[in-house]
């Protein structure tokens, strides 16, 4: 049985509940990942192949869920970019703006971020594949967001592979300190995931790496001039010359000692 219109759409009526609303910096969840103009493209997309929004929360889901079906299969053919296509027209159908969501039921809300966070996984492994890391990180960190703040706390597989994804942006970034942590917190969740202890093991070896080379800069920073040219090759003429100047300057130390 349906209920009366809420806001601009309808709903069963049930007991209505607190429950975590999705707080990101955009009140649209699709404005996370593209602009405006982008945006537009995709109602417009949706509306001419039969995906139009409809009035009826239910009906909203279920054509989310055609589209993120449609987006999947593009997924396993290789088809990254139709797929990501249909995973925005996806978000679309399940961005109810603040007002409608405040007046969501819990179990509506509840079934509302826990399809957002399925297509914005899907989003962020299509990214992935991309290889586009900036992307892959900033869906990532969309995605581990939605989790704190709409309350699905128990998803943690969904946590561990947004975190171990992020990981694996900055890792191939160069950001080998970043990747660590992410890693690390992947690793405590699955700590049987092979994937996850090889790439933790690559960002503690690139880490140490920074490391030693900041050690490096900073130690050149306390050398003067000539003891950065005695560090040179020991063929090239400005440290033969250094050196000979430095071994006559020890003897001549010696003799007035």
């Amino acid at each position: 049985k349906k209920g009366e219109a809420q806001g601009n759409f309808r709903c069963v009526q049930q007991p209505r509940r607190r429950f975590c609303l999705m707080d990101l910096d955009n009140e649209s969840l699709l404005l996370c990942f593209i602009s405006e103009e982008e945006k537009t493209q995709v109602e417009a997309w949706c509306k001419e192949n039969g995906h139009e929004r409809s009035d009826i929360f239910e009906f909203r889901l279920e054509e989310a869920d055609k589209l993120r079906e449609l987006g999947n299969g593009l997924f396993k053919d290789g088809d990254y970019k139709a797929a990501l296509q249909r995973y925005f027209g996806a978000i679309w159908q399940l961005d109810f703006d603040i007002g409608q969501q405040w007046n969501l039921m819990e179990n509506h809300q509840l079934d509302l971020n826990t399809r957002k966070l399925k297509v914005v996984s899907n989003v962020c492994a299509a990214y992935l594949k991309e290889k586009d890391w900036v992307k892959t990180k900033s869906s990532a960190d969309i995605g581990l967001r939605h989790i704190q703040k709409s309350g699905l706390t128990d998803e943690k597989e969904a946590e561990a592979k947004f975190s171990y994804r992020k990981g694996l942006a900055n890792l191939e970034r160069g950001f080998h300190e970043d990747a660590f942590e992410d890693l690390k917190k992947a690793a405590a969740i699955s700590p049987n995931d092979r994937q996850i202890r090889e790439a933790l093991k690559q960002a503690s070896v690139g880490q140490k790496a920074d490391l030693q080379r900041a050690k490096e800069v900073y130690r050149g920073k306390l050398l003067s001039e000539e003891e950065k040219i005695l560090q040179g090759p020991w063929w090239h003429s400005a440290t033969i010359l250094t050196r000979a100047r430095v071994f006559c300057r020890r003897r001549c130390r010696r003799k007035s000692a």
